[in-house]
This record gives C-alpha cells, structure tokens and sequence, in this order.
C-alpha cells in the first residue's frame, strides 16, 4: 500500500468510521473506496473516476484534496479533467417562467372577456379574480390550473421533474431532476455515480444540470454515471 491509501486508511480509522459508514454518507460503492485506499486503480472504469472519487472521498474524511491529488500515482492514470463547459442555459430553462404566467394570465382575461359577453357576468368580479390570480401566480379556468413553481432563494434545493421509469441496463433521464431524487433512483437500482457540483446562476441549487452518458446510456458494473448539479447563484 503506498502513500496516498495509507492516507486514507488510517484517516479513516482515526475517525472510527466503517467502510460501510462512508459507503452510506458519501454514495460512493465500498468496492471503489476500498480500491483508493489499496490503490487498485484498475477496479476504476476510467481514470476521471478515480480522481473524483479521491476527491469526494478525501473531503468527507477532513483531509485536502488537492494535496492527495499531487501524489495520485502517475502513469496512465493521469489523465487531468477537462474543464466543465460553461452552461449559460439549460433545455429545462429556456422558456422564462414568469413569460408562461404572464401569457397563461392574458389567456384568462381573454376568456374571461368572452365570457362576459356570453354570460353577462359583473366585470369587476371578473377584473379582481384575475388581479387575485396573477398576484399568485397562477391562474384557473373550468378545466385547467397552472401553477407557478415556488420561488427560491438560491441557497434552498427545490424539487425538479420527475425522474421517468428507469429500463434494465440502461440509464434514465436525470437532467432537470433533483439530486435527491436521484440518489433514490442510484441507490435503489445499485447503480455506479460521480456528483461534481458547481455554481450557476440559471439552474436552482440542488438541480441537475447535465449527465454523461445521456438518458438511454449503457448502465453495467463496469459504467458510472457522472452528474452536474447546480449549487446555485455564486456567493
């Protein structure tokens, strides 16, 4: 065992914590964490794993992460990571929210105005259940109602879309989820996961900004599934 394990193990140690321990709070399988700490780097599908799991792995035990990386073997295994792309705007937040209530509201007044000259109904009860529905943020007919999504702070993880039903072997869709509910879905489908977070100013913190592979990947033993989550707008 070299250097950079015996760093770890004895971290870990020290702490008292089990490998079932920092399997359970860090989501990372005990079989990669039990490679870093005898330096099996061939138990990792890719050498970008096994620098990200290092770097998970040694900040929950307290220890920096960028000096274990200076002595992270060299070899073929030193492969640096690429930069993460700037992402200005994500598929699910193209379409500005407050544009679909604003529009969804000018429907309503539309309708409302039809009504009224079908019905006859009072226009200043037609006039203050509109201003009561876009105060809200929403807006109601006899057969729909749309809602607004709660507003955030920034520095709150909100719910996203839902995660659709994963297939045998394969990977699902986890762009625009949150990342809570994708640990369900990882962990209940025992599947292998990287989590690199970083802030953005358009995504809410908690969401998923991207993944590789995509929705419909190759889900195996041998393949992990790296997740980019939004921490929200930069301090």
């Amino acid at each position: 065992m070299g250097e950079l394990g015996n760093t770890l193990s004895r971290a870990r140690r020290a702490r008292g914590i089990s490998i079932e321990d920092a399997e359970r709070d860090t989501h990372v399988s005990r079989r990669y964490l039990q490679a870093l700490e005898t330096e099996d780097f061939q138990a990792f599908p890719a050498p970008v794993y096994a620098r990200g799991f290092l770097r998970t792995y040694s900040r929950y035990l307290g220890l920096n992460p960028d000096e274990l990386l200076r002595v992270f073997p060299n070899g073929d295994l030193t492969v640096d990571i690429t930069p993460l792309p700037t992402v200005t705007r994500p598929p699910a937040q193209l379409i500005n929210v407050n544009w679909v209530v604003a529009g969804v509201v000018a429907l309503f007044l539309l309708g409302a105005g039809l009504l009224l000259l079908n019905g006859g109904e009072d226009p200043a009860v037609v006039d203050q259940r509109a201003q009561q529905a876009a105060a809200q943020g929403q807006t109601t007919s006899p057969t729909t109602q749309v809602q607004a999504p709660s507003p955030t702070n920034g520095d709150t993880p909100v719910q996203g879309k839902a995660i659709t039903p994963i297939q045998a072997g394969r990977f699902p869709d986890f762009v625009g989820a949150d990342l809570v509910s994708a640990y369900a879905v990882l962990r209940d489908n025992q599947l292998n996961f990287v989590v690199i977070e970083y802030a953005n100013r358009t995504v809410p913190k908690g969401i998923i900004i991207s993944q590789s592979p995509g929705a419909g990947g190759k889900a195996d033993t041998n393949t992990a599934i790296t997740l980019h989550v939004s921490t929200g707008a930069p301090q």
